[in-house]
């Protein structure tokens, strides 16, 4: 490859490049070399904020009721839900569901079936299954209870012996029953 009168440049393989200068009569070896330069770019994928965080006026009932299908794994839509937050000794918001259909074993399993509620600690999943925020009686109910005021390394045993899970259980259940006594007034 020529470039004029004065230069002449020969390419290696190995990137080096070579100046011939008739002037001077010497050679001068130019090393390149080739740096790799990575750029990350972070889009942020999940945008959506948890629908239990949201508040309600903002949410249709329609995502209530595909909330409910990822959650239980259900295809019908839910017969009730409540929507709420509780304030007092323990803050936590929930959700909870009435199936439209009684599950094929609900009375087969009684005793060894919990309530399909998951748990969580500031968005974080603690349990899918914890016996000890609904009775047995209402095994059915579906929903998700997240608190900030449980702290992230609780192990099952120490949440059974917490005396705010006592407090949720309690206003869960009285929610979960006003639930239903509004279905049965309806």
């Amino acid at each position: 490859m020529e470039t004029g009168d004065d230069e002449e440049r020969d390419i290696d393989n190995d990137d080096d490049f070579e100046v011939i200068s008739e002037e001077e009569g010497e050679r001068k070896e130019i090393k390149m070399k080739t740096i790799t330069k990575q750029n990350w770019e972070w889009s942020l994928i999940n945008e959506i904020k948890a629908i239990w965080l949201r508040p309600k006026d903002e949410i249709t009932e329609r995502e209530y009721y595909d909330f409910y299908k990822t959650i239980k794994k259900d295809t019908e839509d839910p017969l009730a839900y409540t929507h709420f937050s509780a304030e007092g000794e323990i803050e936590f918001k929930s959700i909870l569901y009435v199936p439209s259909s009684a599950p094929f074993d609900l009375f087969d399993n009684y005793y060894g079936k919990s309530a399909a509620i998951k748990l969580y600690v500031r968005r974080v999943l603690i349990t899918e299954e914890f016996e000890d925020l609904m009775p047995k009686y209402l095994n059915f109910i579906t929903g998700v209870v997240d608190s900030d005021d449980l702290p992230l390394n609780v192990s099952r045993e120490q949440l059974q012996q917490m005396k705010m899970i006592k407090v949720m259980s309690k206003k869960l259940v009285r929610k979960a029953i006003d639930m239903i006594k509004e279905l049965a007034d309806d």
